[in-house]
């Protein structure tokens, strides 16, 4: 009888220490998962953070880029519009000096030209009636002028159903690269193609010197490139950067 007692009492024992040890690692595990997901909520509420303080950043930035286009139309196109009524004026009360103005004249009218299209570049409100199709039109137009470089353009003529401010950061990101290739690519051709059949896609590309894409970015100086990847995620997209040593670079931004 006492063994039996003695027994029973081990096993009844044994099963509280294992019930013990049981609710101590289930106590464990839960406190962990809150863990976890308090770890996960903060990370989802930092990157609504960056988002929220990114999408700011690019609505102040729009609005000091719109006021600058405003005042290059309103003022500096009106003060050169002005030279070139007076030069005119000259022209027609002097008829001996009107063909050594000539050339003055033709590149005051080209400097009025690209003042009003470097205005319209940066004014971006016509997005909105207007699409991505026709500011990326005006854009080549531009480009072209400056005579830097061929500028190549492809479109499947289709307005991606995109609102004014993703048509704004695809914009303003494809400024950002064609800008980069005139300042350092040495490129003499870049085609820039849109597509919105059947999902969206622009694609960048130019014949110029290229780069170690891994290179750049392990020697700090890809900043550019990962702000851009960044901007391109906080617009819905994935953004591909192809390049190599003499063999130019292709930027593609598509829906993820």
């Amino acid at each position: 009888m006492l063994h039996n007692d003695v027994v029973l009492t081990v096993l009844v024992s044994t099963l509280l220490i294992l019930l013990l040890v049981a609710g101590v690692i289930i106590t464990m595990i839960l406190a962990n998962r809150r863990h976890v997901q308090q770890e996960v909520k903060m990370a989802q509420m930092q990157v609504e953070y960056e988002k929220e303080l990114r999408t700011v950043e690019n609505e102040v930035q729009e609005q000091v880029l719109t006021n600058v286009a405003r005042e290059l139309h309103d003022n500096i196109g009106q003060l050169l519009t002005l030279i070139r009524l007076q030069l005119e004026q000259e022209k027609l009360d002097n008829d001996e000096i009107a063909h050594k103005l000539a050339p003055a004249d033709n590149t005051l009218s080209e400097t009025i030209d690209q003042v009003r299209m470097l205005s319209h570049s940066l004014n971006t409100d016509y997005l909105e009636t207007q699409g991505l199709n026709y500011a990326i039109e005006k854009e080549v137009d531009r480009l072209s002028k400056l005579r830097k470089l061929k500028v190549h353009w492809h479109t499947d003529g289709v307005e991606p159903s995109f609102d004014k401010g993703k048509r704004i950061m695809i914009f303003r990101m494809l400024q950002e690269v064609v800008n980069n290739t005139l300042k350092h690519s040495g490129a003499k051709n870049i085609s820039i193609a849109l597509q919105a059949t059947g999902g969206f896609a622009l694609e960048i590309k130019d014949d110029g010197r290229g780069f170690d894409k891994e290179q750049v970015l392990a020697t700090g100086k890809g900043s550019g490139l990962t702000n851009l990847q960044k901007r391109a995620k906080l617009a819905g997209l994935s953004l591909n950067i192809t390049s190599a040593i003499g063999k130019g670079s292709i930027f593609t931004f598509s829906e993820s």
